[in-house]
């Protein structure tokens, strides 16, 4: 516990440094729902320092809980024990002979292999870690860019908006520049004037319902990359396609396409003709009118599925962020493993030179047999003491590769429903703008409870407080007059 509350501690070392944080109770005093200054401003800098403590130990958590567990085995336990024993139980069991000079260096080597292969297996899980981290910020990049397309392709809606609203406002003049320019007799250039603005107008509606079927196409797209680069093998098969399926499934898009630019052109001309009336100018005023109703809805669809789509690439990111995070803490837990393995290397080559050079006949002649066997069992203990570091720093790669691992897994998350139904994840618009729109009306309602009626209360009670007061002195004066 002592361990990782120290790890802990050095892992927040960096938000600690804030000088918010030095004003702990303020920040804990205004993290309550009930403080009415964060409620104010909402731009407590003390409420950012401790989101940031707050992820900070949730980034620790992992680490601290994998080192209390133990990272040996008993088969580790028991070899490296047995190793200690064996480099110390030489001068013991075979006093004056060369047997020393083998158990202590084999004991010692034995104990460094073990903290090589921890080396290796954290290394190879940071690798790991980092790879996927890699495809997952890769596969974000991607989604990024297909939205990057959706949002070009759908700048062109809002011109087509503004075209459709000015041709409906010329439609209305249409009438009026017929009589200046003299032209009423021509019923070709009449007829023409007449249908400019609808026409541009229509077509302006199918260009914005063009834009918007490419803009979904783009959108959809974004949201499902990674779905089946990130799925587990088991649950690949539910988005699998046959040849014949995708091929019927292309036909099946661009027929309904097709049908949809039908849609976009013909319901203007043919509700224009029919509720228009006898009147030629009458009709073509209700045709661009229509058609520039048709061009709002379809730049409303476009900003909705576009909002989705951003939402969704957002969430990509931050999950590709997450595994990063999560790969870079296990490279920083790798970071000590060349170390232990140098060190662990460095006793089994002090133990060699220990049992060649002229030292333990010196320390035998001068302690006895207790020196001996503390001599050539001090470097053997150190190795072993550096391969139990080594575990415990290679569980923490592990776990924070599998970390990683799980938090790119969240890519494969299936956002294909656009209209938002379901479990879900990614934004819903119309019902966000519900919920944004309760926020305000619950905020507005706040502050004018707060700056209207508790004034207005506190100054009707303070009135009622002295008029109370005025009357109850007549009432003790009038009762001394009648004495």
């Amino acid at each position: 516990n002592g361990a990782g509350e120290r790890r802990e501690g050095r892992a927040s070392r960096l938000v600690a440094a804030l000088p918010s944080n030095k004003k702990r109770e303020a920040s804990e005093e205004r993290t309550t729902p009930k403080n009415d200054s964060t409620e104010g401003d909402g731009k407590d800098p003390t409420l950012v320092s401790t989101a940031l403590q707050t992820l900070e130990r949730d980034m620790a958590l992992l680490d601290n809980l994998a080192s209390l567990r133990p990272q040996l085995s008993g088969t580790e336990v028991g070899l490296l024990l047995g190793a200690v024993v064996a480099s110390g139980i030489g001068p013991i069991a075979f006093p004056g002979t060369s047997v020393t000079e083998v158990l202590a260096p084999a004991a010692a080597a034995f104990s460094a292999s073990i903290t090589i292969g921890s080396e290796y297996i954290g290394r190879v899980a940071v690798a790991d870690g980092k790879e996927i981290a890699a495809n997952s910020i890769q596969c974000a990049a991607e989604a990024e860019a297909l939205l990057a397309n959706a949002e070009r392709v759908k700048a062109i809606t809002p011109l087509c908006v503004g075209v459709c609203a000015t041709c409906a406002s010329f439609a209305l003049l249409t009438p009026t520049l017929v009589d200046a320019l003299n032209i009423g007799n021509s019923v070709v250039l009449m007829t023409e004037l007449y249908l400019l603005c609808p026409l541009v107008s229509v077509l302006s509606a199918a260009v914005a319902n063009l834009a918007l079927e490419e803009t979904r196409g783009f959108s959809n797209r974004a949201i499902n990359v990674g779905v089946r680069r990130f799925s587990k093998s088991g649950s690949v098969g539910r988005t699998w396609l046959s040849t014949s399926e995708q091929v019927r499934k292309n036909s099946q898009g661009k027929t309904e396409r097709w049908w949809s630019f039908a849609g976009s052109v013909l319901p203007a001309p043919v509700l224009g003709s029919v509720l228009g009336g006898p009147s030629l100018s009458t009709k073509c005023i209700v045709v661009a009118a229509l058609a520039a109703a048709q061009s709002a809805y379809f730049l409303a669809q476009a900003e909705s599925v576009v909002a989705r789509a951003t939402d969704a690439v957002a969430l990509k990111a931050r999950s590709a962020a997450v595994s990063d995070t999560y790969a870079n803490q296990g490279a920083r837990n790798s970071a000590i493993l060349p170390f232990t393995s140098a060190l662990s290397a460095f006793c089994a080559a002090a133990t060699a030179a220990t049992v060649e050079l002229p030292f333990i006949e010196s320390v035998s002649s001068l302690y006895g047999t207790f020196g001996e066997v503390a001599l050539v069992s001090a470097f053997p203990i150190l190795s072993s003491g550096f391969a139990a570091a080594a575990a415990v720093s290679k569980a923490r790669c592990e776990v924070d590769a599998e970390a990683a691992a799980q938090a790119a897994s969240t890519l494969a998350l299936e956002y294909d429903a656009m209209d938002g139904g379901g479990d879900d994840p990614v934004l819903r618009p119309f019902q966000a703008v519900m919920e944004l729109v309760m926020l305000a009306v619950n905020s507005g309602w706040r502050s004018v409870k707060k700056g209207v009626i508790r004034p207005f209360g506190n100054l009707w009670r303070t009135v009622l407080g002295f008029a109370w007061r005025r009357t109850g002195s007549n009432n003790r004066e009038g009762e001394g007059g009648l004495a």
